[in-house]
């Protein structure tokens, strides 16, 4: 279900905020909570509610603040919580192959009648049109490597996509691979067409 918390107070300094629970929470309706965030060396933001039962908003603004240091165990003795912008590309489409692809922030898997692949997304740019994710260790072709998606829409708003690095060793490498060419949907992609998806009914 949803939770909702009314702010009364906040540092961007401190990178806290102090908010009362809404009445309707499942739990622990009208107490306070302290919440941290905190951005880590490549840039991601990341979240720990570090009090979510206080008494009163004194109580709460007194609280300890999590420990930025430890991101794995340092919420409490859990890990913190990153928190993603939306893919813009994300939802549930089929390709003309009879695949499914599942997108999101956070994950692209491809589904068909001989097996499925996973990445595990790390990076991603919605205004340039391209998203870095570590291949599953399961994948059949190149586990643990890395790959580099792009995606283009034509004049028509259709959705097109191409992987235009499957086996890079590292992150970084994958960063480093140029763009395929959106403007040739034909060869563009490495000397092969770029994929159109479609949107597929949920499963």
């Amino acid at each position: 279900g949803a939770s909702s918390y009314r702010i009364t107070q906040y540092d961007g300094d401190g990178q806290w905020v102090v908010a009362q629970n809404d009445s309707a929470n499942s739990w622990n309706p009208d107490l306070w909570s302290r919440f941290n965030w905190t951005i880590d060396a490549d840039g991601g933001l990341h979240y720990c509610q570090a009090a979510y039962d206080a008494a009163t908003e004194k109580d709460a603004l007194a609280a300890a603040d999590a420990d930025s240091a430890d991101l794995a165990a340092g919420c409490g003795g859990f890990s913190w919580t990153e928190l993603r912008r939306s893919l813009a590309i994300e939802g549930r489409y089929e390709d003309d192959y009879d695949s499914i692809h599942e997108i999101d922030a956070w994950s692209w898997t491809s589904s068909s009648s001989w097996g499925t692949s996973s990445y595990s997304v790390s990076q991603f740019d919605n205004d340039a049109g391209w998203i870095v994710a570590q291949n599953g260790a399961d994948n059949s072709y190149n586990p643990d490597l890395w790959s580099r998606f792009n995606w283009t829409n034509n004049a028509d708003g259709q959705l097109f996509y191409c992987q235009v690095a499957y086996g890079e060793k590292t992150e970084k490498a994958a960063l480093g691979v140029s763009d395929a060419d959106a403007a040739d949907l034909k060869t563009g992609c490495s000397g092969f067409s770029w994929t159109a998806l479609h949107a597929a009914p949920a499963d």
